[in-house]
């Protein structure tokens, strides 16, 4: 099964994201006696840990999504009138505008659905 670069990029962030998780969801289960609890003692806590990764990875994909749109660009500067390079080149900045957006998406969900529970009331 061939995985292309940035199928494996996402596994690989996403694999990530969820251990950091894993291990607080476990400091916060595992009850030994004689060892502190490590990481958030309260649902706000974990909240504030969530959120923490969240930016973290917004941050990693939003280099990542630059140094994308500044090799396709490399690649449409160097494609020298190959309609095949130009056309490769154009997707690729495509590709990568499109993930921006639904990065900033991502991000701004938080706030639109606190808005929509807020104004509920």
């Amino acid at each position: 099964m061939k995985m292309s670069k940035i199928t494996k990029l996402s596994f690989a962030v996403s694999t990530l994201s969820l251990l950091l998780l894993g291990n607080v969801a476990v400091g916060q289960v595992a009850n030994i006696p004689g060892v502190q609890p490590v990481g958030p003692t309260t649902v706000g806590g974990l909240v504030d840990v969530i959120r923490n990764v969240v930016k973290l990875v917004y941050i990693i994909f939003f280099v990542i999504a630059v140094l994308f749109i500044l090799f396709a660009a490399f690649s449409y500067l160097t494609a020298g009138g190959d309609p095949e390079k130009v056309g490769k080149a154009k997707s690729q900045i495509i590709y990568a505008a499109v993930a921006i957006a639904v990065a900033l998406l991502a991000v701004g969900f938080e706030v639109i659905v606190k808005n929509f529970l807020q104004t509920g009331q």
